[in-house]
């Protein structure tokens, strides 16, 4: 179809699932010549794949981050470009494209995204054969994360002063997503345990978290200023979104090998397994849903998460013997 609009002319057709509108045409006869062009590329085009790709990316829009929707289209991007004129696409054209990939890790991602675009096409019934079914990941040396020593972390305790200190005393005795903890609401603040939530996508329902209050996070928790909804805020009283540079700036005036928020999840899982506590335990109270995932936390695999998340007081607060004693100052007590 052919039609002026707004005072240009423009073709607009579907082919297949896809459809095909351009406009901005000074006379009509531009845009049939345009048109005929257009249908002919078709035909050497596989539309049903390009259509698929943007049913995808809309699904995506609706229900993913922007994130995930990002990396989406950079990926759907470059399989346009190298799959749009096949008639059919095979499992050797999806490995001829891993294989053209040098990092198994990114090789292994765009593989499960790839799964993902084509399962979404056998959902919907348009075709019945997932082409990367039997392709398996590529095995990946995993590196070893980062996590720092106690002593590191009690240096970084001793520079941070006030409500950052604070903040890094929730963090580390929740073991919370930064995101999470940044969210906290003061009705989140329950007498025995404190509420973190997370979801694994945006229109996912919102996970709780219970994490019992063990001494030191009763502690903190008191001497946090009440004001607005939240226990954090900036200063427009609105949550953070992250506070990439707190962590960065005290790590260097403690003169220590940066890390950040993240690394504290680790260092909390790590210590934990390293006491003994048990992997089923530590899965609850990172809030992971598999205990897989959680063991990507640990160094190695080693009742009650109460009993488990009171193992963390021992970081932040003198011994006994410290106390009786009074042997000089341990500044991750709040």
């Amino acid at each position: 179809m052919v039609y002026r609009h707004h005072g240009k002319w423009m073709y607009d057709f579907w082919q297949g699932r896809m459809r095909q509108r351009q406009g901005g045409y000074k006379t009509k006869q531009d845009a049939v010549t345009a048109e005929a062009k257009a249908r002919v590329n078709l035909k050497k085009t596989n539309s049903d794949f390009i259509a698929l790709c943007e049913s995808r990316l809309q699904e995506l829009k609706t229900y993913r981050t922007p994130k995930y929707l990002k990396e989406n289209q950079t990926l759907f991007k470059k399989l346009v470009l190298r799959w749009g004129r096949l008639k059919t696409i095979a499992r050797e054209d999806v490995e001829d494209y891993l294989r053209d990939i040098p990092y198994p890790q990114v090789a292994n991602k765009e593989l499960r995204l790839i799964k993902a675009l084509f399962n979404h096409g056998i959902d919907r019934e348009w075709f019945n054969v997932n082409p990367t079914a039997r392709i398996k990941m590529r095995p990946v040396d995993r590196k070893k994360k980062y996590i720092p020593p106690i002593e590191d972390v009690r240096k970084v305790l001793a520079i941070s002063k006030g409500l950052d200190r604070l903040y890094l005393l929730v963090m580390i005795h929740t073991m919370g997503r930064s995101s999470s903890v940044n969210k906290i609401r003061w009705e989140d603040n329950h007498a025995d345990y404190v509420s973190l939530y997370t979801r694994k996508s945006k229109n996912s329902d919102l996970k709780e978290i219970k994490i019992p209050k063990n001494k030191v996070l009763i502690q903190a928790l008191s001497k946090i200023p009440r004001k607005g909804e939240y226990l954090f805020t900036n200063k427009d009283d609105k949550p953070y979104d992250y506070r990439k540079k707190l962590m960065k700036g005290l790590c260097k005036r403690a003169g220590v090998k940066p890390f950040g928020f993240h690394a504290l999840r680790h260092f909390g899982a790590s210590l934990l397994d390293q006491m003994g506590v048990p992997l089923t335990d530590i899965q609850m109270l990172l809030g992971h849903e598999k205990a897989t995932t959680t063991d990507h936390y640990l160094q190695s695999l080693r009742g009650s998460t109460a009993i488990s998340i009171s193992k963390l007081e021992g970081v932040t607060t003198k011994s006994h013997h410290q106390r009786k004693k009074g042997r000089g100052n341990n500044p991750a007590t709040p």
